[in-house]
């Protein structure tokens, strides 16, 4: 017993550290995240990338130039039936230039488009995982939060236990109590110092998962306060128009008929890859003793010219490519009918968690309000004998359960509120702003 003591005062003198950086607030932890994230890092990354395939796709419809130059030292000998030759030696130059403009190259303008498609994708998807990240940082924030209050409702429900036990070994030495009482109390001393320890690691577990988005491990919190946190039913006041405006904004949503567009982009690269493509090649080259026929000659040759191409078989290359990008298309069409019906499901359920959060809220206020008032009840009906020290145990748990029910469903206010607007794809930095304003610098109990 007294190892399990001092464990639970070692983690309390460790909790209870003075703290000397400065609380972080969400708004901080968002704009650290910001520049910390790992997944944004990556999306950000991505976006790099797909924007410069338009640079790359544009190149195909622009002009080419090369260039080629060479310079040797030949020799040549060559053998008759009179007999071979003394080697002829001589110095060889070549060298040009030759500029290649498309003129008519449907499958590569397709192709540009396309590229401008998959940049906007790219953009969409960058958009998204930052609003996903106002989620993530405020759902690790809240668990934080969490956390912390779970360990002051255990130090309250500790030192209730604590001066529970020792009122009940008073009581023994005047006659009026049992060995009974005593070991009930002990035991509920007991329990809430094991419970206590969980809750220890819990809340250093959720401060490092902060630490992992942000880079900073939080020395201290703000937190939430209660006469600050607006309650208030979402707006517009029914479900469906929610779901209007989510079939629109969302991101999964636009992100998947940027899909389409682009296999519809696919599919007609893929058909005008079979068309003939014109270009216009004008060039100059340069010569001097290119080969041994022409040792001593000098050419100096300009050319225009029209150039045709066209495929005529290729083994069923571009039919197969054709139907796989009609199969790319039906699967963007699949892909996107289930992203809307999840965005239904999504906004269905933090829409009906805001409202059910709110109602929470209410009961739970009152629950606390009500088991304050029974546990004072309790304590003296205990010192009246009227009550056991098993009533005053249930008591006192009851008030912890309902007062960590509240926090919980206050977490799960803001959080349903925030998620509702990333369901919809109109959450923003002012949405975490105004979530901020509901939190400040309190002291712990």
């Amino acid at each position: 017993m007294k190892l399990w003591i001092c464990l639970i005062a070692f983690a309390g003198m460790f909790i209870a550290l003075p703290l000397y950086g400065d609380p972080i607030d969400l708004s901080t932890a968002l704009q650290k995240a910001r520049e910390y994230d790992a997944r944004l890092g990556a999306a950000q990354a991505d976006n790099l990338i797909y924007r410069e395939e338009v640079g790359r796709a544009r190149a195909q419809l622009r002009p080419s130039v090369r260039m080629n130059a060479a310079r040797g030292r030949n020799a040549t000998q060559y053998t008759s039936l009179a007999g071979r030759t003394t080697a002829s030696y001589y110095n060889s130059i070549n060298y040009g230039v030759s500029v290649r403009q498309p003129l008519l190259n449907l499958s590569n303008f397709v192709g540009y488009k396309q590229a401008k498609a998959v940049a906007v994708k790219s953009d969409i998807d960058l958009q998204k995982e930052d609003a996903s990240l106002m989620v993530r940082i405020a759902e690790a924030y809240c668990n934080a939060l969490y956390a912390e209050d779970n360990l002051d409702f255990s130090q309250t429900l500790v030192k209730a236990a604590e001066e529970q036990l020792q009122q009940a070994k008073k009581r023994f030495e005047k006659g009026f109590g049992t060995v009974t009482e005593i070991s009930e109390a002990q035991a509920g001393y007991d329990m809430a110092l094991a419970d206590g320890l969980e809750i220890v690691n819990s809340v250093e577990f959720t401060r490092r998962e902060l630490e992992h988005l942000t880079g900073e491990y939080p020395d201290e919190l703000c937190r939430v306060v209660p006469e600050k946190l607006l309650l208030a039913q979402p707006e517009p006041g029914n479900v469906q128009s929610w779901i209007d405006l989510a079939l629109v904004n969302n991101y999964d949503v636009v992100g998947g008929h940027q899909e389409i567009k682009i296999a519809k982009k696919e599919i007609e690269k893929q058909k005008f890859s079979r068309y003939p493509t014109v270009d216009l090649v004008a060039g100059r080259n340069y010569s001097e003793s290119e080969n041994n026929y022409s040792i001593g000659s000098i050419y100096d040759t300009y050319s225009v010219s029209l150039q045709m191409s066209m495929p005529i078989y290729t083994g069923g290359y571009a039919s197969a490519s054709v139907r796989q990008a009609y199969a790319k298309r039906l699967k963007a069409e699949e892909q996107l009918s289930a992203q809307e019906r999840g965005v239904q499901s999504d906004v269905r359920k933090y829409y009906n968690g805001i409202v059910s959060s709110i109602a929470q809220i209410h009961a739970y206020e009152q629950a606390v309000q009500s088991h304050e008032i029974a546990l004072t009840g309790t304590k003296k009906g205990f010192e009246a004998g009227l009550r056991t020290n098993v009533d005053v145990l249930d008591a006192q748990q009851k008030l912890f359960s309902s007062r960590r029910n509240l926090a919980k469903s206050r977490y799960q206010y803001i959080l349903n509120r925030l998620m509702l607007k990333q369901a919809s794809g109109t959450l923003s930095a002012g949405d975490v702003e105004e979530v901020n304003g509901w939190l400040a610098t309190t002291k712990r109990l």
